[in-house]
């Protein structure tokens, strides 16, 4: 069996650090922003077999008592399209129009098509709102 170089384990180590997010604790959603990459997903909308990227990940603190998924969505969505409705969340539209994150630069709004995981529930971006997603994404 071998085994890779000190380099290359040093590098594997610093790249799964710097995308992993820890396990949410109560009170906490692990929030996952992928960008559709298809440039007719404005017009038609997700679709199954669509490209996206893994844009942004964050964990995100709620009130599991008042804060629903769609109360969740909304929020993140005035996140990525510069408007953030909370003083916390400014640091993450910051992150995200200055340099992005997971090596993608260039970062646009959060758009139609687009799609947000809260934990392991997925959700793509309508013109009116969120449909929720049987499987994640591949």
């Amino acid at each position: 069996m071998h085994r890779l170089p000190n380099r290359a384990r040093r590098a594997l180590r610093a790249l799964r650090a710097a995308v992993s997010v820890p396990a949410p604790h109560p009170g906490e959603v692990r929030v996952r922003v992928y960008l559709n990459t298809d440039p007719t997903a404005l017009l038609t909308g997700y679709r199954p077999d669509a490209p996206v990227t893994l844009a942004y990940t964050y964990m995100l603190c709620v009130d599991p008592a008042a804060d629903t998924d769609e109360v969740l969505l909304e929020r993140v969505f005035a996140t990525f399209n510069d408007h953030p409705e909370h003083d916390n969340d400014q640091i993450h539209t910051d992150t995200w129009y200055a340099k992005g994150m997971h090596g993608v630069t260039g970062l646009r709004s959060l758009s139609v098509g687009d799609l947000v995981a809260l934990d392991d529930r997925h959700y793509t971006c309508q013109s009116h709102g969120w449909t929720r997603l049987p499987a994640p994404p591949d």
